[in-house]
């Protein structure tokens, strides 16, 4: 009898948990490829409490090995985080033609490192918190992703 009742508490907070998942609703307001990356404007609303969140995703997927498909999610809560990641982006262009600079920046969920390949094209790299993940975008997609997320109507939609 003294085993059914912590699982009869788990079966109960279990239940009331995934009855508030259910009431939840996410709406995409806008998705665009940009590169290897998937990057999204999404409405999180909770029916229940009437609450409305807006998140901004950025999806990136490891480049590293070619038959091993790990992918690593940048979520942007507020506009703090998003303006912290076009300002990184900004300064990763200005660094990143600079041969002797060699500089990283750690926002919410990312690191941001200037990576040199094997041609005259230099790269902007996005690395999860672990290192495991990277993925790297050329010049091109970064004005790409800053235009993008420049114009994205945080807070509204």
């Amino acid at each position: 009898m003294r085993n059914l009742t912590p699982i009869g508490f788990l079966l109960l907070i279990l239940f009331l948990s995934i009855s508030s998942f259910a009431q939840s609703k996410i709406t995409t307001l806008n998705t665009e490829e940009i590169g290897t990356l998937n990057v999204s404007y999404l409405k999180l609303q909770q029916e229940s409490s009437n609450k409305t969140d807006y998140a901004v995703y950025i999806i990136y997927k490891n480049q590293n090995y070619i038959y091993k498909q790990e992918s690593d999610t940048i979520r942007l809560n507020n506009m703090q985080q998003l303006n912290q990641l076009i300002s990184d982006l900004k300064e990763g262009l200005f660094i990143i033609d600079d041969d002797t600079k060699g500089n990283s920046f750690t926002g919410h969920g990312y690191i941001l490192e200037k990576n040199i390949g094997y041609t005259e094209n230099k790269f902007l790299s996005f690395v999860n918190k672990e290192k495991g993940i990277k993925t790297t975008l050329n010049k091109y997609f970064v004005n790409q992703l800053i235009e993008w997320l420049t114009l994205v109507p945080f807070g509204k939609g």
